[in-house]
């Protein structure tokens, strides 16, 4: 059978990734970031943006409004003296100035500001993303290996000096050709949103290197599926703006993970793309 025959899997995958490729367009997507802005105790004017900004120890932010910066909340003016928060972990908030979205949000334990513009050259200069070909051969079942922390620290996109915590319920360990690997698990098994940051040997040439995103299904209490052709890039692929975390040491595999989205840019060669899979 050809690469390129239409079946269930190839259609379901090409299904999936166009949902993908439409949220990263989407008007207030992460293609529409503009520039990222961290906040101290000591109010600033941020470049481009209205008001005088600070943020507390706790979280609190604090911005300085005048009505006639037109800035709003929920649909409605907002000026003067403006409290947003506490933020802490990953929670943010937004207000709205004409088209431009200003996220507000905690980050890498600090606050950041972060204007989403609809006319960003991000977005509209985007030409998409090519993926492998979709083989149900990189759908991969494992072990789960349940192993709470409360706080796995990884580096950031957010920079050098930032690190971001996440909580794991465990690992998932499984085989790819012939060799034993496990991936650390961020997420909760019972919200059932498991997802794995990792990166593998095709980032010297093919992939993103510094990290890929790929969700997890627990199948049971024991057994985990792992579908590495819907493998995505990181919002840090695409923007200098974005925070995205990067794989923890142990997520760094040895092998080529041939499937899910290639590195921005690339494409597969007609002899790279019939290639078999070394799953």
């Amino acid at each position: 059978m050809s690469q390129h025959d239409s079946t269930p899997f190839t259609d379901a995958h090409a299904a999936w990734h166009a949902e993908v490729e439409a949220a990263r367009t989407a008007p207030y997507g992460p293609l529409s970031a503009t520039a990222l802005h961290w906040l101290g105790a000591e109010p600033q004017r941020l470049p481009d943006l209205p008001g005088t900004w600070s943020a507390g120890a706790d979280g609190l932010v604090t911005v300085e409004l005048a009505a006639e910066d037109g800035v709003t909340r929920g649909g409605s003016p907002v000026s003067g003296t403006v409290e947003l928060g506490p933020l802490s972990g990953t929670a943010g908030t937004a207000l709205a100035w004409g088209e431009i979205q200003i996220e507000v949000a905690a980050r890498s334990g600090g606050i950041i500001v972060r204007p989403r513009d609809p006319a960003s050259t991000d977005r509209t200069g985007y030409a998409g993303t090519a993926t492998f070909p979709a083989d149900e051969s990189w759908v991969v079942t494992g072990r789960f290996v349940p192993a709470p922390r409360a706080a796995v620290e990884v580096a950031s996109a957010a920079g050098a000096d930032r690190t971001q915590e996440y909580a794991s319920p465990g690992t998932a360990e499984f085989t790819i050709a012939g060799q034993d690997l496990a991936l650390t698990l961020f997420g909760s098994a019972e919200a059932g949103d498991l997802r794995a940051v990792f990166a593998d040997a095709t980032g010297t040439d093919l992939t993103f290197p510094s990290a890929r995103f790929v969700d997890v299904r627990l199948l049971d209490p024991e057994t985990v599926r792992i579908d590495f052709t819907r493998t995505t890039n990181p919002p840090c692929a695409y923007s200098a703006s974005a925070t995205c975390p990067f794989p923890p040491p142990e997520n760094r595999l040895p092998v080529r993970i041939e499937a899910g989205e290639l590195r921005p840019g690339v494409s597969l060669t007609p002899e790279e793309a019939a290639s078999p899979s070394l799953a």
